[in-house]
Parts: structure tokens; sequence; C-alpha cells
């Protein structure tokens, strides 16, 4: 079999064909293909309406505008910079089939009759059990937007991906508070170390999940089926206007 790379490359063989060659570099997307996110509607406290959805392939250059944005203004309060380097890298990934198993989620403002990005949280499938946590950005805070586009990444691992564990870990002390408060574990350390640097997992489980966190955080599920016409604006996918990043 052959699979043609998603860049162009620079020699047509390297006594191999190069489509022989990306057969086997090519991320399998074996698990998370098995189901789509169900978008949902979540009405901010100043009214602000934000589709949720699972974003597609096509759409990765849009998500990549503001985090090249914030990467090039240096902004590492809260550890912005950061967190934006390392989700672009991972995004651009996705988009060049060189990460196994991702899945993005994105928040997107339909108020205004436009769809404005104003998240971005992405995870994998490590296997069929267990998801990774990868990064959660926001580019409007202070609205609940972090922690409903957090939740709803979690709940398309356990409600329809099929996970029965979650594993995350916090770069900020605001990424540590949301744990902490949505009731993560912590696995021993160093004998399990997280995949991004090596740091402490923070875990849930499915039982934790269902019985706890899902009851207990009810408001922040959103809204289905999401009106056709919202749907059709949040798909008309636009960078967001400003950043909003700063408290």
């Amino acid at each position: 079999m052959s699979v043609k790379p998603p860049v162009p490359i620079s020699v047509d063989h390297l006594r191999f064909s190069i489509n022989d060659i990306e057969y086997y570099l090519h991320s399998s997307e074996a698990i998370v293909s098995k189901a789509e996110y169900p978008p949902k509607l979540f009405v901010t406290p100043d009214g602000d309406k934000i589709v949720f959805r699972q974003a597609s392939r096509d759409e990765a250059d849009i998500l990549l505008k503001p985090l090249k944005q914030i990467i090039d203004m240096g902004f590492d309060k809260d550890l912005y910079h950061l967190v934006a380097a390392r989700t672009y890298a991972e995004i651009l990934a996705w988009k060049q089939h060189r990460y196994k198993d991702q899945y993005v989620i994105v928040g997107v403002d339909v108020t205004r009759g436009k769809g404005e990005l104003v998240g971005i949280w992405n995870a994998r499938m490590w296997d069929e059990n267990l998801t990774i946590s990868l990064h959660s950005i926001t580019f409007r805070r202070k609205r609940r937007v972090g922690l409903v586009g957090y939740i709803a990444k979690m709940e398309h691992a356990f409600e329809y991906l099929g996970a029965k564990e979650w594993w995350a870990t916090f770069e900020s002390p605001f990424g540590f508070r949301m744990g902490f408060y949505l009731r993560h574990l912590t696995k021993p350390y160093p004998q399990y170390q997280h995949e991004l640097g090596g740091s402490i997992v923070f875990y849930v489980t499915k039982d934790i999940w269902e019985s706890l966190l899902k009851p207990k955080f009810k408001e922040y599920l959103g809204q289905r089926p999401v009106e056709e016409n919202l749907l059709e604006i949040s798909k008309k996918l636009e960078p967001p206007e400003k950043l909003e990043i700063e408290l």
C-alpha cells in the first residue's frame, strides 16, 4: 500500500517509493474515527452562545492563526506562550497526520451571526481504554468557556469513545486549579508520568465521571441538539477578532 505525503517531499524515491514510506509514517486514527463528538450549545453568563463541536482537519489553518499570534507576541503570562507553542505543534502534527488518535474540540461564538473561534481543546487516545489530555487554550477568559471546553473533551472520551480512564497534567496554576476543582486524583510519581514532559499524572476514572462529575457539573454539559442555523454558523469558522487573554 502507499499513501501520499501531506507536504511536498524533495525526492520521489529513497530506494523505496515515498508513498510507500508514508504508509508507515501516517498516524493512525482507528480509535477516534469510531465516533464523532455531537455538537452542543453553551450560553455564557453574559449571554454569548458558544457551540462546542469537533474540529475537522481542513480547519487546522484557522486554529493555528491565533496560536501563532500568541507565540509571536511572546505572551508568557499565565504560561500562554508555552501552551500556545505546544498546542500549535500538536495541531500542525494532526493536520499532517503525525499524531496518533488525536481529536480536537473547538468553541465557536455564534452570537453575532458569524463563527468566531474562542477556544481549542485537544486530547488523544493512547489505546481504547486510556485518553491523554493534551492542551486547553481559550481566547476569551472569565466566561466559563475554558471549563466547558475541558469538560467537553472529557465527555467525548468517556461517553462516545469508551475510555475508562483520563490522564492529564497541568502547566499553569489556572489549569491545576481546574483539575483540583474537577476532582482529579494523582498517580504515584515517578512510577507514572505524563507524556507532556514527564510530569505528574492527574487522572479521572469512568466511575468518577459518571457518579460525581456529570451530576455535579450538569450546567456545564451544555444543550443538545444545536439548532441547525447555529451549527451552520459555527462551521463558517473564523479566527478570533481579538485575543482576550489578559485578566
